[in-house]
């Protein structure tokens, strides 16, 4: 993987993941590179799934805001999103 998860943007896991796709493609390519950047492409799939699903609650937080009722500290969202993935 050329950088870590931690490090990356969704946008830019997303571009890795095109260029990934692009790569694996090609029909020239061995076994081992592709089985690497299918893996590195899988890390990148859960990672944008969690920046999506952290989003998501971030939204309906304000939108609880917005709505009259109590707005949930981000904490709160965290903990949610935790639970969410067991």
């Amino acid at each position: 993987m050329r950088e870590k998860t931690n490090d990356l943007s969704f946008e830019k896991a997303l571009r890795r993941l095109e260029e990934i796709l692009r790569t694996l493609d090609q029909k020239d390519l061995d076994l081992d590179t592709s089985i690497t950047l299918f893996e590195e492409g899988l890390a990148l799939i859960h990672f944008c799934e969690q920046k999506l699903k952290e989003a998501r609650i971030k939204v309906e937080v304000v939108l609880k805001g917005e709505k009259g009722f109590y707005l949930e500290t981000l904490e709160r969202a965290k903990d949610i999103l935790k639970n969410d993935n067991k």
